[in-house]
Parts: C-alpha cells; sequence; structure tokens
C-alpha cells in the first residue's frame, strides 16, 4: 500500500478546523441563551448539549460515514485497521478520552449552573486547571504519536484500532 495514503496530517488539520467552524454558530448562540433565558430549566440542558455537541458531531458522522463534514471536503476517511468501514462502536472508543474529560467538566460545572455554589470552592479550582491541563496533554500526545508512526495513527486511532486514509483512485466517499 502506498505510503502516501497515510499522509495525512495537513487534510486532518485542515478539517478538524472546517469541523470547528461548521459547529461555531452554536457556540455564538451561548451569549444569547444565557442572557436571553437566564432560567436554570434553560441553562442546565443548553449548556449539557453544547458541551457534547462536537463530540456528537464526530461520533455520529465518523460511525455511519467514516468522515466528519471537514474530512469530506479534505477526502480524507476514517477507517478499520483492515480497511473496512468504521463501526459505532469504534467511533465512540476515537473520542473516549475527549468524552470522559467533558463528562468530568460537566459535572463539575453544573453545581454552579444549578446555583448550589455562587462560587467555585477551592478544590474545583485545581479541578479546573488538572481537567485544561489534562486536555492539552492528551492532544500532545495525539500529535507526537501522529507524527512519530508511519501510519499517522493518534492515540484515538489505536484506542479505536482505525487508521485515517485517503481513498483509493476510484474509490467513491459516502
Amino acid at each position: 500500500m502506498p505510503a502516501h495514503r497515510y499522509d495525512t496530517f495537513w487534510p486532518r488539520l485542515l478539517a478538524g478546523i472546517v469541523d470547528a467552524l461548521i459547529l461555531l454558530p452554536l457556540f455564538y448562540l451561548d451569549s444569547m441563551i444565557y442572557e436571553w433565558f437566564p432560567v436554570r430549566a434553560v441553562i442546565v440542558p443548553w449548556f449539557v448539549c453544547t458541551s457534547f455537541a462536537y463530540l456528537a458531531y464526530s461520533i455520529y458522522l465518523h460511525g455511519r460515514y467514516g468522515m466528519t463534514l471537514g474530512k469530506r471536503l479534505f477526502r480524507i476517511a476514517v477507517v478499520d485497521l483492515s480497511e473496512r468501514p468504521l463501526s459505532m462502536g469504534q467511533a465512540v472508543r476515537r473520542d473516549s478520552v475527549p468524552l470522559v474529560l467533558t463528562a468530568l467538566g460537566v459535572v463539575l460545572e453544573l453545581p454552579y449552573l444549578l446555583g448550589w455554589w455562587s462560587e467555585a470552592p477551592g478544590f474545583l479550582e485545581y479541578s479546573y486547571y488538572l481537567l485544561e491541563y489534562a486536555g492539552w496533554s492528551w492532544f500532545v500526545a495525539e500529535l507526537i504519536t501522529m507524527l512519530l508512526n508511519d501510519k499517522r495513527r493518534a492515540l484515538h486511532d489505536f484506542i479505536a484500532r482505525s487508521v485515517v486514509v485517503r481513498p483509493r483512485q476510484g474509490v467513491i466517499l459516502h
């Protein structure tokens, strides 16, 4: 199999930017939602939904089509190591670490949103920093892993037993 089939670093980076831009309007609505509906019954579900929005987008599209809209634009796809379509379970495993980190962040933020605390207690401040550090550490580890192997597999690809490829000539993307 030609090595250029796995040469996906730049298309993946650009696809990630496109995917973030696709969901950007959702996050612009945040300030309006919090201003227009300062009711916990609206703010809490909105917060939970927007916290998981990118992950839901990523998991669904990878599991259903093997690619996000950004990956489709840059003509790359995520497949199983055996080159079969990615399963929904693999799509979930690809995003399992960000899912856990996001869930922890939501759990830490909910007492504040529910009005149980007017300020976050000291241990929460440290927890926020720890989660932020964990997120950035995961991102750096993903980059390093991707750059140090021939198939450009990031840690999430090892977890899911997946690989990002440029489809063969004549293969039609979903």
